[in-house]
């Protein structure tokens, strides 16, 4: 596992940039409100909310609050 303290700025809908990676990713939303895009719907996150998906499918992100958000992201490598 891997893990780390992200920000992600404010952003509108349009400008979030999705990626794709192996293995799964769980997120821990530290502060603020972020915006999480997965499989072209969107799911927003506040403090102290969490969320677990395999990363193999399209998701971006990005602070849907006046500032920005700091989230711990683990990701996994991918199950052999």
């Amino acid at each position: 596992m891997q893990a780390y303290l992200a920000t992600f700025e404010r952003r509108g809908t349009e400008d979030v940039d999705e990626h794709v990676h192996e293995g799964a990713e769980f997120v821990y939303l530290v502060d603020g409100t972020l915006a999480i895009r997965f499989e072209d719907e969107e799911t927003v996150l506040q403090a102290g909310d969490s969320v677990y998906f395999d990363a193999s499918h399209p998701h971006g992100y990005r602070s849907a609050g006046e500032g920005q958000a700091r989230a711990i992201v683990v990701t996994t490598p991918p199950r052999l």
